[in-house]
């Protein structure tokens, strides 16, 4: 059995799924709005439709995990130090502007970029669910379509199985 009206609503979902959260994820300026490997520009869709199961999914980068959902602070452990040379691409790029420090010294972008690593070390970060706000907003306007779908795809089947 195929279900090639289901397959055309699930991928229309995708997409709308996939714009959203590349909106939010730029409109938020999260992680950055510039770069070769924003997690912006890795979004792609996958919809996967047989007659055992219908999938939606989105593939990603690696880190939009810790985009979505945040990092707790590290207490101790090593495994939340992010990347110096991607603390110094982000303060490129967002800009960051260094202010001075008790005694007036500015810190260098690699002195800033420790300390905010430091500080995420130890504090963490808070996530935005830009991902789940998305797919919360934009699932509701398909179940419709999807019933719609699945009705015509069945009625085509059995109509084809009795003619």
């Amino acid at each position: 059995m195929e279900f090639p009206a289901t397959a055309a609503v699930l991928q229309r979902l995708a997409e709308d799924v996939k714009a959203g959260y590349v909106d939010s994820l730029i409109r938020n300026g999260r992680p950055t709005k510039y770069g070769k490997d924003r997690l912006a520009d890795t979004v792609t869709t996958v919809v996967t439709v047989n007659e055992k199961s219908f999938t939606v999914s989105l593939k990603l980068n690696k880190y939009w995990e810790y985009v979505e959902e945040g990092t707790g602070p590290a207490r101790g452990r090593a495994q939340y130090w992010p990347r110096p040379s991607a603390i110094l691409n982000w303060i490129e790029v967002k800009p960051v502007i260094p202010r001075p420090d008790g005694n007036g010294r500015i810190p260098s972008p690699k002195s800033l970029a420790f300390l905010i690593g430091r500080k995420i070390h130890e504090v963490g970060t808070k996530g935005t669910h830009d991902l789940q706000k998305t797919k919360d907003a934009v699932l509701p306007q398909y179940y419709e379509q999807i019933a719609d779908a699945l009705r015509k795809d069945v009625g085509n089947y059995v109509k084809a199985l009795f003619l």
